[in-house]
């Protein structure tokens, strides 16, 4: 099935007229196993991702709409497709105005809006939105369901505001909806955010008693806003909790490096989220597209161009998609580029080193012991 949606998909980018030949050959070679609206929109969901990763949401919308052409109507799986896609990559409020646009072929319907809805909390991280969106629902008469409820908890508690979270909360218990682990993880994170941790920690009990399989995500949620506060005994009480329930035996993942390799760009130290990057390897962490995106944009900052550039080559080279942003960062030499920083991997007072520990957890060593000076900052021309 893939491969002939790669076949029309390919069609199409020579033309329209022979992808509807290609179509009626298939049709006829098949024995009219699969309709001509089917064939469309395998290959709608072939091209239509592409374009919205290309940062192209009107040839997207245009690959759509070209249907009309030849008198086919897309199914609504091929809509969906379309709106996700716009989603996934920032386009939302075209998203928006397409879903709205084609309300008369596609009646609005719970799904749609929770694509959009999923993409101002969660892409966008629009709070305003994503209540606007809410309010649409009601107006159009829209019933919410539990992945409705779900990722409005889930925004409210990344923003902090408790009492909308626990309100969406009850009421989705009075509806009859069976609230998941996602959910009662948002309420463990907004509770600790408010300095509610006794509760949180109750929530922690509740989620044992009604027999839901814990992760490390739920000690997470309660440790990253200790942590932010500052309250590092907490945190460790809750990472000892962790370690007792046998969570943490398993190492960081790839969203503990994400989270590693960030601050330490905030903290202006390049060299050593290059050292991490290396390290995560002992940690069998594959780096994916947001691994590096941060890395890349971060050594561009530092006017890193030359290990920037190689490691976007490496990252095309491993099948990610091309990004505009950092081509665009990437595009500008820097003086003085040639020869940056060719020592990257000194050691200085403030490297970092991870290592496995006797409780196979990951440890920060700092090597404050050696006093050699590191080379001057190489200052950037970059605009960003």
């Amino acid at each position: 099935m893939r491969k002939e949606a790669h076949l029309l998909g390919a069609s199409y980018l020579v033309g329209g007229e022979r992808l509807a030949r290609l179509i009626n050959t298939f049709v006829k070679g098949w024995g009219g196993a699969y309709s001509q609206v089917r064939l469309w929109s395998m290959a709608l969901c072939h091209l239509e991702p592409r374009y919205t990763a290309a940062n192209d949401p009107c040839k997207a919308i245009k690959t759509f709409h070209i249907m009309e052409k030849f008198r086919l109507s897309p199914d609504q799986e091929a809509f969906y497709t379309l709106l996700t896609a716009l989603c996934k990559h920032g386009n939302v409020e075209d998203a928006e105005e397409l879903m709205f646009q084609n309300k008369k072929l596609f009646p609005l319907e719970t799904e749609g809006f929770n694509i959009i809805l999923n993409g101002w909390s969660n892409v966008a991280l629009d709070i305003f939105e994503a209540k606007r969106i809410w309010r649409e629902m009601s107006k159009c008469c829209i019933v919410p369901n539990a992945t409705t409820y779900t990722l409005m908890i889930s925004c409210f508690s990344k923003f902090g505001n408790l009492f909308d979270s626990l309100r969406l909360f009850d009421d989705m218990k009075k509806r009859g909806w069976i609230p998941g682990l996602e959910v009662y993880n948002s309420l463990i994170y907004v509770l600790t955010h408010e300095n509610c941790l006794t509760e949180a920690l109750k929530i922690l009990g509740k989620i044992k008693e009604m027999g839901l399989q814990l992760d490390s995500a739920s000690y997470n949620c309660m440790i990253r806003p200790l942590c932010k506060a500052k309250k590092l005994e907490e945190a460790r009480t809750i990472l000892a909790a962790m370690i007792g329930e046998n969570l943490a035996g398993f190492g960081p993942n790839g969203d503990t490096f994400l989270l590693i390799l960030d601050n330490l760009f905030k903290l202006d130290q390049p060299e050593n989220a290059l050292k991490v990057w290396v390290e995560m390897k002992q940690f069998d962490v594959v780096p994916g597209s947001e691994h590096y995106k941060v890395l890349i944009e971060g050594l561009t900052k530092f006017g890193w161009l030359v290990k920037a550039r190689e490691l976007y080559a490496e990252m095309r080279s491993k099948g990610f998609l091309d990004d505009p942003k950092l081509k665009k960062l990437l595009k500008d030499p820097v003086e003085g580029d040639s020869g940056e920083r060719e020592g990257w991997m000194r050691q200085g007072k403030t490297d970092v080193r991870l290592y496995h520990g006797k409780s196979s957890m990951m440890r920060w060593k700092r090597l404050g012991n050696q006093s050699r000076k590191r080379p001057p900052l190489v200052k950037s021309n970059l605009k960003l």
